[in-house]
């Protein structure tokens, strides 16, 4: 990084914070003038990484009242007075970086591949069982085996794979016996944890995640697979997030594997039939935003029996594609 205003970034943070750091310090200081529309692909292309993390930055200065949605696609630089939103090419200097740098934070070398190997994994999983070979997914990321070792760990802890009695590591398969007994541990633990959590959340979050469900909803099967995966993360993951269990919250997360079923789904059918899960949603929010927090658990119980049984059949329905073709560190191991 060049000395300038990016210098004082954490270069710990994750890449959708640095780029919200970015555009956040750009507004305030003029360099991104009010009224300026601003779209993912160019923002990715000058900060050197793909459009998830623009996409997950945008959305939340939209949320902190710095951006306004514009045509439904992108944003626009909230600002007073008259004036048509401007379309300008942005440059490296608008958001305060030279030609050299990029918003990407160069995290630890495990935290800048774990996003794409979980991706490869959460693929993998339906379409059986397969080893994880150390050595070449090292090669693959050009990383010690060391760094391998440790995000293969982590992922052991969130149950995402296991070791076998050979010390080899194995993921899969995800069948739907799995599925449903993942599922029923959800139905008591998620719900519970709601009740303690929901309360504790500022109001502000929870409109702006019935914000992000009422756009998912109006966009119906023009959803995008990402959207998706941010509203499932809104219902399972932050609206429990205020729960102080410790021990409640990591079996929580760890019985949650099922929910990687429908990323694989979406990825093949699209997010056309998460309609229904999507209104479901909905009850629960509706139920917090009243305080009702006892019904709002049982609407989370409720939507959970539901899900598990069309999550069963969505399970089904990827037996019949034909196999992705996957890096070679993964294995595909007879069962």
């Amino acid at each position: 990084m060049s000395n300038n205003k990016t210098s004082s970034i954490d270069q710990s943070a994750p890449r959708y914070a640095v780029i919200e750091t970015l555009v956040a310090s750009a507004i305030e200081s003029g360099t991104l003038p009010a009224k300026t529309v601003l779209m993912e692909g160019p923002i990715s292309k000058l900060c050197g990484t793909s459009r998830t993390p623009v996409r997950v930055a945008l959305n939340r200065l939209c949320d902190r009242g710095l951006l306004l949605r514009f045509e439904g696609r992108g944003f626009v630089v909230k600002g007073d007075g008259p004036g048509d939103p401007v379309r300008t090419a942005l440059t490296h200097a608008m958001l305060g970086l030279s030609e050299e740098d990029s918003a990407d934070p160069a995290p630890v070398t495990s935290q800048r591949i774990a996003r794409d190997f979980e991706t490869v994994l959460v693929h993998a999983l339906p379409f059986g069982r397969f080893g994880v070979n150390e050595q070449a997914m090292a090669d693959h990321y050009h990383v010690s085996r060391t760094v391998v070792r440790e995000l293969l760990s982590r992922l052991q802890d969130r149950g995402l794979i296991d070791k076998n009695r050979r010390s080899h590591w194995i993921i899969g398969p995800l069948t739907a016996r799995e599925v449903a007994q993942y599922f029923a541990v959800r139905s008591k633990l998620e719900p519970l944890a709601l009740e303690e959590s929901a309360p504790r959340l500022p109001a502000t979050e929870i409109k702006a995640m019935w914000s992000r469900l009422q756009s998912g909803l109006d966009q119906g099967s023009d959803l995008s697979s990402d959207k998706l995966e941010e509203l499932e993360t809104d219902m399972h993951v932050r609206l429990l997030a205020g729960s102080s269990n410790g021990h409640l919250m990591r079996m929580v997360h760890q019985s949650q594997l099922a929910l990687v079923v429908n990323r694989v789904f979406a990825s093949f059918i699209g997010t056309g039939p998460f309609n229904n899960s999507l209104r479901e949603h909905a009850i629960v929010l509706e139920f917090i935003m009243r305080g009702a927090y006892q019904m709002a658990a049982q609407a989370l119980e409720e939507h959970l029996h539901l899900a598990a049984r069309r999550t069963r059949q969505r399970l089904m329905t990827l037996s019949v594609f034909p196999e992705p073709e996957f890096p070679r560190y993964l294995v595909k191991r007879v069962p």
